[in-house]
């Protein structure tokens, strides 16, 4: 079983979904947590479930603001560092959907959804590297299957996950000589998030049911896709366990990827 309770571990999109669920089961293994997030009193719940699951405070943390502004990505690292004295991985799991095609995307919208999806990321690992390659961690970033599979409607969402994928293997082998390792999970529909719920279409309970029944229909384990179902991979990767994967790209989609 992994064991974390020597590890600080930084979280984005922390605040619901797949971040949430991730803080939680860390805490469950004892790790040092610093939680990322636009929504300061959805942190401080989360904050308190990792508590309950036998997290001393002391052990977790938090820091609300835009990831997209460079100053707030300054800010976290900082404020990580003082706090704990190292960072061992960076699971950056923080993102949107964007539901717009080419014809109908405004330059402000695309500026706005790479800021946060794909430059975010970018110069928050650059800020995290030092302290990374001291502890000879990790990097865990969130991608999803629409890095490969295109949807018209979806599509700076798709490019943005794209590069994504490619950042992972870039700096996989930049940072393979340090001892650091650098993996991307890719899911599909994962049910029980609110990845749908904020993105334009404001989809209501009724819209997530329908888009997890089709995803479903479409997934060949004929069922949607659940946070635990990645959380478990993503702590298998983070872990030593793991300690010979890198530039590895992992979907977990229940065979999505092979539709039709």
């Amino acid at each position: 079983m992994a064991n974390f309770r020597d590890k600080v571990v930084l979280v984005t999109g922390a605040s619901s979904g797949i971040g949430e669920a991730t803080a939680i089961k860390l805490a469950e293994h004892g790790a040092t947590l610093f939680l990322v997030a636009l929504e300061e009193d959805k942190l401080q719940s989360v904050q308190q479930k990792c508590i309950e699951k036998g997290l001393v405070k002391e052990k977790v943390a938090y820091c609300s603001g835009d990831l997209s502004q460079s100053a707030f990505r300054e800010e976290i690292v900082k404020n990580l560092i003082q706090k704990f004295g190292k960072l061992d991985i960076l699971a950056d799991i923080a993102g949107y959907v964007s539901l717009t095609n080419v014809s109908e995307t405004k330059e402000e919208d695309y500026d706005r959804f790479v800021d946060v999806n794909q430059k975010a990321k970018f110069f928050l690992a650059q800020l995290c590297l030092p302290y990374i390659k001291e502890t000879k961690g990790n990097i865990i970033y969130m991608s999803s299957v629409r890095s490969t599979i295109p949807r018209v409607d979806t599509v700076v969402y798709c490019m943005a996950k794209a590069a994504i994928d490619m950042l992972t293997k870039c700096l996989a082998k930049e940072l393979g000589p340090h001892g650091v390792r650098v993996n991307a999970i890719n899911p599909g529909f994962i049910d029980d998030t609110n990845l749908l719920r904020n993105s334009g279409l404001k989809a209501t309970d009724e819209d997530q049911k329908k888009y997890a029944d089709l995803s479903a229909e479409q997934a060949h384990l004929k069922r949607a896709g659940k946070p635990a179902d990645v959380v478990s991979l993503l702590l298998f990767l983070a872990s030593d366990e793991a300690s010979y994967i890198t530039g590895s790209i992992n979907n977990v989609d229940g065979g999505y990827h092979l539709y039709p």
